[in-house]
């Protein structure tokens, strides 16, 4: 019989005491730690990104893994209430100090802004949010777009930091699970069947052979049958074993010692220091120890020596210790023609070309696909997007064996700039790079000024 134990009660209530004894003190930049809610779904599924969002939080910061439900309410809530134990006892197992929150929602965004709300205890309240890079926009349902540039907007009207988070093959690791799940459950079957076919060795008389098989047709093994969804069954996922492979490897590398190398932060916005904070915390990891600081940060060409000069200065200060610092004087400079190329052709498909057309079809096509990207949008932007193309080229320069890139993540105006064209942005800044974190603070200072 378990009675309960005296000492998970005293547990309870101590931490009830120093949460509550949290709320008398007022908050101070001195004591200021990125409290997380990471956008991981089931956490087993995305490790990648719980991996670094833990590295920055671990043992100094909350926390929260979120997964959002959507659907009939009812179905939602039984199928979340169903797994919160299990889901919490995976961060456990696997030495994660977080906490597993899920909410049942009709859509994702209604979802993340009750968590974004709502989360935490007093003081212990997220104030970032850490999302994976949606890597599948071009074919996504607009609505899926709308929702994660929604998300983005809404963090900041809450005054919460931002962290997007991109590797290259990407976090879900979902259909890979799948696969080990009915490949354990095969071996399960053919042990079953082994046990059965040894014990009916030492059988021989009347039942013969056909008891085996009786007794073979009670284990229930049948051949891995395609489904009608058309997801890839067992024997066709290890014909993409090479693909899955990678996609492992990918969703662990967080998890190794990195070895030395660089972490390059371009710091190209004042955000309240947190695009600074996050790479050094990094830095007093274990794990990322014998990774050295760069820092990038805009500047005149006239003036690189004493802007360095000025930024080392100020660095010290805020005691963060460096390995260089470069002042990249040519960032507005037009990108080149290859470049841009690649940029007009990717947002091609969404354009509306509105200008081409007169005027009555020009209005009816803006009613009609008012997601589009206009010609006027793209000529009052332009400067901004050509901005994103030139940082791809220096990025590509600079950076591009460092072992992980901190950067300053655009903001797009809300009704400014549409949805589409922000993801382009993103896109074309984050490609073919190494891992990228674009980090954006609220603009409440997290650094401490020492003088």
């Amino acid at each position: 019989v378990n009675w309960g134990s005296s000492t998970q009660a005293l547990s309870y209530v101590s931490a009830l005491d120093n949460a509550l004894e949290l709320t008398t003190v007022e908050d101070h930049v001195k004591n200021f730690r990125p409290q997380c809610i990471v956008l991981t779904g089931e956490p087993m599924t995305r490790p990648a990104l719980l991996d670094i969002s833990h590295a920055f939080t671990k043992n100094s910061g909350l926390c929260i893994c979120c997964e959002v439900f959507v659907g009939p309410r009812k179905l939602c809530v039984k199928e979340m209430n169903s797994g919160m134990a299990k889901k919490q006892a995976w961060l456990i197992k696997n030495k994660i100090k977080a906490f597993y929150a899920a909410v049942a929602a009709d859509c994702f965004r209604d979802g993340v802004r009750s968590l974004l709300q709502a989360s935490g205890l007093g003081r212990m309240k997220p104030n970032t949010l850490v999302i994976g890079y949606k890597r599948n926009w071009k074919k996504a349902p607009l609505t899926e777009i709308e929702n994660y540039v929604g998300i983005i907007h809404d963090a900041f009207d809450f005054e919460i930091g931002v962290v997007i988070v991109r590797i290259s093959q990407g976090f879900d690791i979902s259909q890979v699970l799948q696969v080990q799940d009915e490949l354990e459950k095969l071996e399960q079957e053919r042990l079953a069947l082994e046990a059965t076919l040894k014990d009916n060795e030492c059988e021989e008389g009347s039942r013969g052979i056909r008891g085996l098989f009786k007794k073979a047709g009670k284990l229930n093994i049948t051949k891995p049958t395609r489904k009608k969804d058309g997801s890839i069954n067992t024997i066709q996922s290890m014909h993409v074993g090479e693909f899955n492979q990678k996609l492992v490897e990918a969703s662990a590398q967080f998890k190794k010692k990195q070895g030395k190398g660089t972490i390059d932060v371009w710091w190209l916005f004042d955000d309240g220091g947190l695009t600074l904070l996050i790479p050094y915390i990094l830095t007093l990891r274990k794990k990322w120890k014998d990774c050295k600081l760069r820092i990038y940060v805009g500047g005149k060409i006239n003036r690189i020596e004493e802007e360095k000069i000025a930024m080392a200065s100020l660095l010290s200060k805020f005691r963060i210790k460096f390995a260089d610092i470069h002042i990249i004087g040519d960032i507005n400079v037009k990108p080149n023609k290859e470049s841009w190329k690649v940029f007009e052709e990717m947002i091609e498909p969404y354009r509306l070309h509105e200008s081409c057309k007169d005027l009555t079809t020009a209005e009816k096509l803006k009613r009609e696909t008012p997601w589009k990207i206009t010609d006027a949008e793209l000529e009052a932007v332009k400067e901004k997007s050509c901005r994103q193309v030139r940082l791809n080229e220096l990025l590509q320069e600079h950076s591009r064996a460092a072992n992980l890139l901190v950067l300053s993540l655009p903001v797009a105006r809300k009704g400014s700039i549409s949805d589409l064209l922000y993801m382009a942005w993103l896109e074309i800044l984050t490609k073919n790079l190494p891992p990228v974190l674009l980090v954006r603070g609220n603009h409440k200072n997290v650094l401490t000024f020492y003088s």
